[in-house]
């Protein structure tokens, strides 16, 4: 019988496509995991991989098959996953991938706590583009995802939900040409580069507006999640910034930025949490987003 310890060599050995790299993964030695690929071969009577000097090849039954096999093992490791939990022990590791948009806020107001309250939890924020977020969330690297929902697909296998509407502002540097006007439009806005600290989706309000006011404007020019590189863009330049104003607390307060008198409801967007559908949330995930919630509403 085919064994999960066989499956997790095949899977390791597909993802590497080399004995010594797998082996040192799984750690194992090379010869010890020769031997469980041959003997998973034999039992299945058919040909697995193609050996040559640059590595493995999966041969064309193992392409068939390797998403059923990944599946398993993922599978196996939700169910482990589910009697620890079960346990409750107040122990383990807690991974988070968080947006660049609200990176600062969800640490600001969570982390500290959070650490205080369970000292004893390994806690890893990971950040990342969305794409990447999500990719590495299907993996089970990530417990869940703080990001910018508005944009969001939900499929079958990714749950969102919402924690709370943000309001977005759009910033500027002090003396900025659009500065002392009132009641700013969007064909205003559109006529400056604006920066964010993240990409805005196809289906996000922003990026349709801004289309609307004027058609060669395609969202957001300038993209980069370190804050403190885009406040330097927006003081030497015209650019605008579209970001929460806790990104830039110190610069408001000092007055060399400014938020300009401008709204619109595109200027909202959901924060919410991204997690694998019928998955059990731990304990501490949800201490964690407890906090998040508590303190944002603070």
């Amino acid at each position: 019988m085919v064994s999960l310890k066989q499956l997790v060599h095949l899977t390791a050995v597909a993802e590497h496509g080399n004995m010594h790299k797998a082996a040192d993964v799984l750690g194992l030695t090379q010869p010890a995991l020769t031997r469980s690929l041959n003997t998973l071969e034999n039992l299945l009577d058919v040909k697995l991989f193609d050996r040559h000097s640059g590595g493995m090849q999966a041969t064309p039954f193992c392409l068939e098959i390797i998403e059923q096999c990944q599946q398993v093992v993922i599978d196996v490791e939700d169910i482990q996953r589910a009697a620890r939990l079960h346990q409750n022990i107040e122990v383990g590791e807690l991974n988070i991938g968080v947006g660049g948009g609200v990176r600062e806020l969800v640490l600001r107001t969570s982390l500290p706590e959070f650490v205080s309250r369970h000292p004893k939890i390994r806690i890893k924020i990971s950040e990342g583009k969305h794409e990447d977020l999500v990719s590495e969330l299907k993996k089970r690297n990530l417990d869940f995802l703080l990001i910018g929902v508005s944009s969001f697909e939900q499929t079958r296998e990714i749950h969102k939900e919402v924690i709370t509407v943000l309001p977005l502002s759009v910033m500027a540097r002090k003396g900025h040409p659009l500065q002392s006007q009132k009641k700013l439009s969007f064909e205003q806005i559109v006529q400056y580069p604006i920066a964010a600290p993240a990409q805005v989706g196809p289906s996000h309000d922003l990026l349709s507006s801004s289309k609307k006011a004027s058609p060669e404007a395609a969202g957001p020019q300038i993209i980069c999640s370190d804050f403190p590189t885009l406040i330097s863009v927006l003081m030497c330049s015209d650019s605008l910034l579209v970001s929460g104003p806790y990104n830039c607390e110190d610069e408001l307060r000092q007055g060399t930025l400014v938020e300009l008198d401008f709204s619109h409801p595109a200027l909202n967007t959901e924060l919410g949490i991204i997690e694998i559908s019928k998955r059990s949330r731990s304990p501490a995930a949800q201490n964690f987003i407890d906090i998040l919630a508590k303190g944002i509403a603070k």
